[in-house]
């Protein structure tokens, strides 16, 4: 046999050679903790925002991606792109890609690492000989496995908790408040009428609003809210109650969401920052507070606002 190949001629010997399947493998270390990587890798809808190519189809129109999923794994399909993922001995997940131009095949597996809040993300794949060596010339093989994706994913907190934090200094250094209990179903008018005594109260003690009015909506026994209103002044202030005159340090800091919607989605944004502090250990020493930019406050759960969410932390 060996000698009938040295007759072939020495271009379909090149050719033959090309089509020799060789394996390769990839591995990054993902600034993330195993439960939270896995968690994004297991699951279909997650593919369709930490891959690249399926994120910027998904952010223009999500109705262009389907997905199925079932007991032995899922599937995804957008244009002539089709995903085929299947777990695999608990850690890895076997992905058969196909579209118009190729058909790849690769594994993911997963790995702990001592330190938990680390990842050990694997690609082991097989590629014609041709295809490994264009790809090392030209330095893009890594990127096939889309390992570079998922790392810039679970690493860029805009990307994986959907939602931009920002630790920024306080501003509200002297607030007059105005607390109140009211029935859930009176807490926008219970709120407003609060608002209307601390004006009143600004105006007749000759103290100037100088920021957005802020305004905590905490849910009390037997179906009641607590309310929270307070208006930032530029001086300290003597109170009597039910006036509270309270300070926060000039030096401190709060880390800070912006949400645009509905009043009563807003827990979205809740949710985000609870899941961002929680992955780096962080205590929430008291309640957050909202900041109403429009200096309005909601008369309905569906009513539009334009608020920052603030968040102390230590």
């Amino acid at each position: 046999m060996k000698k009938k190949l040295l007759l072939l001629p020495l271009p379909i010997l090149v050719l033959f050679a090309f089509f020799i399947p060789v394996s390769r493998h990839f591995e990054v270390k993902i600034k993330a903790t195993f439960f939270n990587t896995y968690q994004v890798i297991s699951k279909a809808d997650n593919w369709k925002k930490w891959r690249s190519d399926l994120r910027s189809s998904w952010l223009a129109d999500s109705a262009k991606i389907t997905s199925v999923s079932d007991q032995s794994g899922f599937s995804l399909k957008l244009n002539d792109l089709a995903l085929q993922v299947n777990p695999v001995n608990g850690y890895s997940f076997s992905v058969n890609e196909q579209s118009d131009d190729q058909s790849k095949q690769y594994l993911y597996t997963l790995v702990p690492e001592k330190d938990q809040n680390y990842t050990i993300a694997l690609a082991d794949e097989k590629v014609s000989f041709y295809r490994y060596l264009v790809d090392l010339i030209n330095g893009s093989a890594i990127k096939h496995t889309h390992l570079p994706d998922l790392e810039r994913f679970m690493e860029t907190p805009d990307l994986y908790y959907g939602i931009h934090i920002a630790k920024i200094h306080v501003t509200d250094t002297s607030i007059v408040v105005l607390t109140n209990t009211v029935l859930s179903k009176n807490k926008f008018s219970g709120a407003g009428a609060i608002l209307h005594t601390l004006q009143e109260y600004l105006s007749k003690n000759q103290l100037q609003q100088t920021q957005p009015l802020i305004a905590q909506f905490l849910p009390g026994r037997n179906d009641s809210v607590h309310l929270k209103v307070g208006l930032p002044v530029g001086k300290k202030a003597q109170t009597k109650a039910p006036f509270i005159f309270m300070t926060m340090p000039g030096s401190g800091y709060f880390y800070t969401v912006n949400f645009k919607g509905k009043f009563n989605e807003r827990e979205k944004a809740y949710a985000a920052v609870y899941r961002y502090f929680k992955d780096r250990n962080m205590q929430v020493p008291i309640l957050p507070f909202e900041t109403y930019l429009d200096n309005k406050l909601p008369q309905s759960d569906t009513d539009k606002i334009n608020i920052r969410i603030n968040f102390s932390t230590f």
